[in-house]
């Protein structure tokens, strides 16, 4: 009996899924700020954060072209893929074994006006890993995601208004005084996808695969579990700012996809995963000396998730010069850090970060890159 419930626990933590906590939209920007943005949240990301803070925006926004980039940082890896194995898969299993990979590629046309927002986005987000040697399983997170998001805050008072753009140009209109937002956002998204863990020695995957149409393509992928959805998302907000000459101090809170944004499936065989809510908290400090300014930033979030509290802890710091900026964080145990480039008509953010995809604090690292690119966004003051 012993043996049994020994053998019964081994099996348990070794098939156990343990996956990041997955959010519909994340700023390249907060990512390479350790994700410390619920209280910044001043570019067009700004309605999946905290849809109170546009309140703070002034004027009009857009942001036409923003391509984003990010994948598995594999710099730490180059090991695993010198005389990479072409044709014997035993060898090229066991090379990916643990690795876990990373792809997300999406945009996201954005327009600003005082205190509401419009965002239409599109992302797919593509992320595996091959655990455990002696029966090995594929951890598989396929998704798309598009759609669009709308926001509007109730503003009192007037301190800490600024108006659109990035960083030097976000401060211009600054004035002193106390302001207090609440924000409601609502969007439509249609998600499609697969989020399954598959046997690669079970025979459950070889008949999915050979009892639909070998031959077509869409057979196959319905037959893995590829279904495609469509549900509408609410989230809420409120916000702080006090503004005193050349500085600003923020608080915020909101609460992103109230109750769970739920899927309605239209095509497929498998349950489409809930985007789950997320309760999130941030405060920001922030001085700007004409060619200098900086914001430092904290975190907690998401807060009604069942993770370990330390991986809820985000700190960020953004430093800018003219032109030039310079990005640290520290996203729930892990590292970021990058640095951007505004020139109009183009603006870059490039650089590292880790989030974790295990399921307790510093147990596993999924090491990423991102790159950002901006092309003709501009602000009118009003």
């Amino acid at each position: 009996m012993k043996k049994l419930i020994l053998i019964y626990f081994l099996l348990f933590f070794s098939f156990a899924r343990a996956r990041e906590f997955r959010y519909l939209q994340r700023s390249p920007k907060a990512l390479l700020m350790g994700d410390a943005y619920t209280a910044i949240a001043d570019d067009e990301y700004t309605l999946f954060y905290n849809p109170a803070a546009m309140g703070r925006h002034k004027g009009l926004s857009v942001y036409f072209v923003n391509p984003e980039v990010a994948v598995t940082n594999a710099i730490d890896e180059l090991d695993r893929f010198e005389n990479f194995p072409s044709s014997d898969p035993v060898a090229i299993a066991d090379r990916v074994l643990g690795l876990p990979l990373y792809l997300k590629v999406g945009g996201m046309p954005t327009l600003k006006m005082s205190s509401v927002g419009m965002s239409m986005f599109a992302g797919l987000t593509t992320s595996m890993v091959l655990r455990n040697a002696t029966h090995p399983i594929l951890d598989l997170d396929y998704r798309y995601d598009r759609g669009v998001a709308i926001g509007y805050a109730f503003t009192m008072g007037s301190g800490g208004k600024k108006s659109g753009g990035r960083r030097q140009r976000e401060y211009k209109k600054r004035t002193s005084g106390e302001q207090l937002s609440f924000g409601v956002g609502l969007k439509n998204v249609n998600r499609q996808g697969i989020s399954q863990d598959f046997d690669l020695f079970g025979l459950e995957l070889l008949n999915r695969i050979f009892l639909s149409d070998s031959s077509d393509y869409h057979a196959i992928r319905k037959a893995l579990g590829y279904s495609i959805g469509a549900g509408w998302g609410v989230d809420g907000g409120v916000e702080y700012t006090y503004s005193t000459g050349l500085s600003q101090f923020t608080a915020g809170f909101s609460i992103l996809d109230i109750g769970d944004t739920r899927f309605r499936k239209t095509s497929g065989t498998a349950d489409l995963p809930d985007q789950q809510m997320s309760v999130n908290s941030g405060i920001a400090f922030s001085q700007n000396f004409g060619i200098l300014d900086y914001t430092l930033s904290a975190d907690i979030h998401p807060i009604n998730a069942k993770i370990d509290d330390y991986r809820k802890l985000h700190f960020g710091a953004n430093v800018n010069i003219p032109f030039l900026g310079v990005m640290f964080g520290w996203n729930g145990g892990y590292i970021s850090y990058g640095l951007s480039l505004d020139i109009w008509p183009i603006s870059i953010y490039a650089g590292f970060y880790g989030v974790e995809i295990g399921g307790n604090y510093l147990q596993e690292e999924g090491k990423r890159a991102v790159f950002y690119l901006g092309l003709f966004d501009f602000s009118f003051d009003a």
